[in-house]
């Protein structure tokens, strides 16, 4: 259960990043979170991503965050089950009532400080042998460049033998009427009714997305391939957009738009919905990473804000 914290605890645990006019807040007891993302004028302030409220800081729910981070996978893993080099793989569901284990641990445990500046910020997290059998470590970089974001991820393998591995973000967007999504991709996941990988299918919704799918018109959790690494989402009411860049391995992008939600999600990730059975299958295209001991790999994901009013005011806090 999650604890519980006062509005005092909560505020002595949130780091805050400043660069110019932009603002970073991140949590990292909680997840290694990002509660908050926004750029701040004397006439304005604009919520790059969908801010925590304080009831889900006090809760402790990663859920209920701006973004958290996808360590060692990405999305489900069918049954929390699979197998690797000869080693048979059970995890326990951690998102109930689904029986499925969905995106590894980073976002479920506390976060340790490794560095901090005015503008940047390191998190780590080290994983020790449990269900889990491969321990590893995993950094977060956090860094403000103006007002642009930043996030690099890694993992490194810390065992004694190879390791299945997968990574990614999953940022919030506040949800406006207006709120559009442009990506250029080839091929959708097609997903039963337990959000697990029928067959990949070139749909309606790759078309929608290279013109610019609206939001609210759209309910989407689905995976899809083909991505080049480019997002533009737009919110023409505040006459502002953000541009996602990310690097290789996060070559699949997730979309999660949910109805009558307050926020949508735009996910660049490194692996499909159940890689590891894939991988296991024999199967391509899943983008599991194979750590061998010592190895490393990351990626990169950068947020840059485009807007058509002046943001060179100095930042000044609440």
């Amino acid at each position: 259960m999650a604890s519980i914290l006062n509005v005092n605890e909560v505020k002595e645990k949130i780091l805050t990043l400043r660069s110019g006019n932009a603002l970073l807040a991140i949590i990292p007891e909680v997840g290694g979170c990002i509660t908050r993302y926004c750029l701040k004028t004397e006439e304005q302030v604009l919520e790059l991503m969908r801010p925590a409220t304080q009831a889900g800081l006090a809760a402790a729910d990663p859920l209920e965050m701006s973004c958290f981070p996808l360590i060692p996978f990405s999305n489900r893993i069918r049954n929390g089950r699979f197998s690797f080099q000869g080693k048979q793989i059970k995890m326990s569901p951690n998102f109930p009532p689904e029986v499925h284990t969905i995106h590894g641990h980073g976002w479920k445990v506390p976060w340790t400080v490794s560095e901090v500046k005015e503008n940047r910020a390191v998190l780590a997290y080290q994983h020790f042998t449990d269900e889990w059998p491969f321990p590893y470590l995993a950094r977060q970089v956090f860094e403000l460049n103006g007002p642009s974001l930043t996030v690099t991820l890694q993992i490194t393998n810390s065992g004694k033998s190879a390791m299945p591995a997968g990574m990614g973000l999953h940022p919030y967007f506040v949800r406006t009427p207006l709120a559009t999504i442009t990506a250029k991709t080839e091929k959708m996941c097609v997903n039963d009714s337990e959000n697990m990988p029928l067959c990949l299918e070139s749909v309606p919704e790759t078309e929608l997305l290279n013109q610019g799918l609206i939001v609210t018109q759209n309910a989407l959790d689905n995976l899809f391939t083909g991505w080049n690494r480019e997002v533009l989402i737009s919110w023409p009411e505040w006459n502002a957009n953000l541009r996602i860049f990310a690097d290789a391995p996060l070559d699949f992008l997730v979309i999660y738009t949910p109805a009558d939600a307050d926020y949508f999600c735009v996910e660049p990730v490194s692996n499909v919905t159940d890689a590891f059975n894939m991988l296991a299958r024999g199967d391509s295209g899943h983008g599991t990473k194979i750590l061998l001991p010592g190895e490393s790999f990351e990626g990169r994901v950068c947020f840059v804000p485009e807007l058509n009013y002046d943001t060179e005011d100095n930042f000044s806090a609440q």
